[in-house]
């Protein structure tokens, strides 16, 4: 399926290396991203699953998730990453309207760091079509491992 899946988005070897310039340019703003994440988690009051203790935890999980979506290496690894992610907002109950509204959450400011980057409009072009394909992949994956286990 992940395979499948790159092939209809047409990830390319110009798109990896998009990928890899992207990581580059929004990498280094991850740790504020997550942070204002989970504070709007937090406020929101999402999931009851959500604390402190985990917080910190899941920062740390994020960015290294993150960072291997963004090098390419669409392996077991990282299709194990995203079905344990999956899995485990089925296993807290969020609804996958959570899942995509969080996840958009996060690529808008991503977007915005791209947008405040002094790439040319060309290449802020190009990392940003690669953000949405990227986002297609990573959320598509966890919501079908979410919807899969739902159904067994």
């Amino acid at each position: 399926m992940l395979n499948k899946l790159l092939q209809f988005l047409e990830i390319d070897d110009a798109t990896r290396a998009h990928a890899r310039l992207l990581w580059a340019t929004i990498g280094p703003q991850t740790d504020s991203i997550v942070e204002r994440f989970y504070e709007r988690v937090h406020e929101a009051r999402i999931t009851r699953h959500i604390n402190s203790p985990a917080i910190s935890r899941l920062k740390v999980k994020q960015k290294a998730h993150w960072a291997a979506l963004f090098d390419s290496n669409f392996d077991d690894d990282y299709a194990n990453s995203v079905r344990r992610i999956g899995l485990a907002h089925r296993d807290i109950a969020l609804d996958p309207l959570w899942h995509v509204a969080g996840y958009m959450a996060i690529k808008i400011q991503m977007t915005e760091a791209v947008a405040a980057s002094e790439l040319t409009p060309l290449e802020k072009n190009r990392l940003l079509r690669t953000l949405d394909k990227y986002v297609a992949i990573d959320m598509g994956l966890a919501l079908s491992a979410y919807n899969a286990a739902v159904l067994d």
